[in-house]
């Protein structure tokens, strides 16, 4: 039977659908709009509506999988994921993408929702990364090409990044293969930087200066607020980069090389990579 993919335009899902394409598995994607999605897939994979708004579309979507693949919404999660798991007990391996901090976080959504998971007794594996490279090329990199700058409120704390081109090799691997059920994986690279060595290495990939600026939390989010950012958004953000700040993410793990056999991606090297990005 196919594997169903939820959140398959999102950054880990472009990539998970590319490497399981790439090993030739069946796909069905869960997606809001299906006509808007087949222009990224073409006729690669299947599509069918899906919306944890709209619990409707669940029934129809699990019933034609036996593995899955999901990220939880970003409004009110937890009532609607309760009710999909209802929908996903006959599933032979459900993955799902968590967050490295905030997914052992007593209270958050994303810790609630690992522990219904486990509750609900669904072969089921855990997948919590760290903080994106890809987020220096997408919403950070505006103020890398627009100013020069790398503009956050994340002190002088460091973070073990990972590129999510690993990420979705993992999440490959724990749909198409057994042994990973019951596993929580953080996943990581092997090196962990603060964002002065982040500015740097920037710099010295395009041959101009970048700089690093520390805000504080609330000159950050009236920043992010003048740049259009809803007020909810820009205060999670200060959120999550709080536990960058107490150190939560500087910690490396091994998971990515004992999964994959290899070296997790360096951000070195993604920063060479993607250097035409931040011109």
């Amino acid at each position: 039977m196919a594997i169903l993919i939820i959140g398959a335009t999102g950054n880990i899902g472009r990539n998970l659908v590319g490497t399981l394409l790439e090993s030739r598995q069946q796909l069905l994607l869960g997606v809001r709009e299906p006509e808007q999605a087949r222009d990224i897939w073409q006729f690669r994979a299947h599509y069918i509506p899906f919306d944890f708004r709209a619990p409707e579309t669940f029934e129809p979507a699990l019933s034609q999988v036996e593995r899955c693949f999901f990220i939880a919404p970003h409004d009110n999660p937890v009532p609607s994921v309760k009710l999909f798991l209802q929908h996903a007990r006959h599933l032979k391996q459900l993955t799902f993408s968590s967050g490295r901090t905030t997914g052992g976080v007593e209270g958050k959504p994303l810790n609630t929702i690992e522990k219904m998971i486990w509750e609900s007794f669904i072969p089921a594996t855990i997948l919590r990364p760290g903080w994106f490279m890809q987020n220096f090329t997408g919403w950070i990199g505006d103020d890398i090409r627009g100013e020069r700058k790398i503009v956050l409120p994340a002190g002088g704390s460091k973070t073990a990044f990972i590129d999510v081109r690993d990420i979705a090799e993992v999440a490959a691997l724990t749909l198409i293969h057994g042994g990973h059920t019951g596993h929580t994986y953080e996943l990581v690279s092997d090196e962990a930087f603060d964002h002065y060595q982040v500015a740097g290495m920037i710099s010295r990939a395009i041959g101009e200066q970048v700089d690093y600026l520390p805000l504080d939390p609330m000159d950050y989010i009236k920043r992010m607020m003048k740049k259009g950012w809803p007020r909810d958004i820009a205060e999670h953000t200060v959120e999550l980069y709080r536990l960058v700040m107490e150190g939560l993410e500087a910690e490396t793990t091994p998971d990515v090389e004992e999964i994959l056999g290899r070296k997790p991606r360096r951000l070195g090297d993604f920063i060479e990579e993607h250097k035409e990005a931040f011109k």
